[in-house]
């Protein structure tokens, strides 16, 4: 963060001519709106990463102890929940509020000139900011998939629950009459729980599937903006 500063500090000194003021000023505002949809995904962000490690060590080959060892340090129980389609609307929302700042940002330093004075600068500042889109999106991409494992283990839950609903159901017909009430009323209970976890599980991988496609293009796109940050750079030495 103090390098940011530092390197933002560039756009402040000696009047340059109004261009180069009007560039300096867009890319500054620019960064301003970037820093601000960060942070506002940050929580997101780390919340996927943390799931993720969590999913990871689950399905480790290891012990139990090891398990314990790796998740010692996750102590929020948030990180342990599985995803919803709450979490990842959030999170989408979040993500494409980032990508139009960085957008924003690219189209901000491609007016920059290479003439002036702080276009190192320019060029060092968006090279650390395309870095943490990155990181961003590729913590997006792990969000998308933590939701597609929640949403098939729905799945899978839902068929556990379609052959619990056929037997409750038997037994609700084959109850004495003094039973066959209350059986029938369990039997419909779990059957209405039930149909409202299977259709969250279904739109949970239709929303998870899309957010998978959406993130690899922003992961991409990301990573063509860090490497061509670093050419700018070099260009600039």
């Amino acid at each position: 963060m103090n390098f940011v500063k530092r390197i933002k500090g560039f756009f402040t000194g000696s009047a340059p001519d109004a261009m180069a003021t009007a560039s300096r000023n867009l890319f500054s505002a620019a960064n301003d709106a970037f820093d601000a949809a960060y942070a506002s995904s940050e929580t997101h962000a780390t919340r996927a990463n943390h799931r993720y490690i969590i999913w990871l060590a689950a399905r480790s080959p290891d012990d139990a102890d090891a398990y314990n060892e790796e998740i010692a340090g996750y102590t929020d129980p948030s990180d342990f929940k599985p995803y919803t389609c709450a979490d990842l609307d959030a999170h989408s929302d979040a993500i494409e509020s980032l990508a139009t700042a960085f957008d924003k940002l690219t189209a901000a330093f491609v007016t920059f000139g290479r003439t002036d004075r702080v276009y190192k600068s320019a060029a060092a500042l968006y090279k650390a900011t395309a870095k943490v889109y990155v990181f961003a999106t590729e913590a997006y991409s792990r969000a998308a998939h933590c939701a597609i494992t929640s949403a098939l283990e729905g799945n899978v839950q839902a068929t556990k629950d379609d052959f619990e609903i056929m037997l409750l159901e038997t037994r609700a017909a084959n109850a004495a009459p003094t039973e066959g009430p209350s059986a029938s009323a369990k039997a419909a209970a779990y059957k209405a729980k039930a149909a409202k976890n299977a259709a969250d599980a279904k739109r949970l991988e239709e929303k998870a599937t899309a957010a998978q496609a959406r993130a690899e293009a922003l992961s991409a796109n990301a990573r063509s903006a860090a490497d061509n940050a670093e050419k700018a750079l070099q260009g600039a030495q």
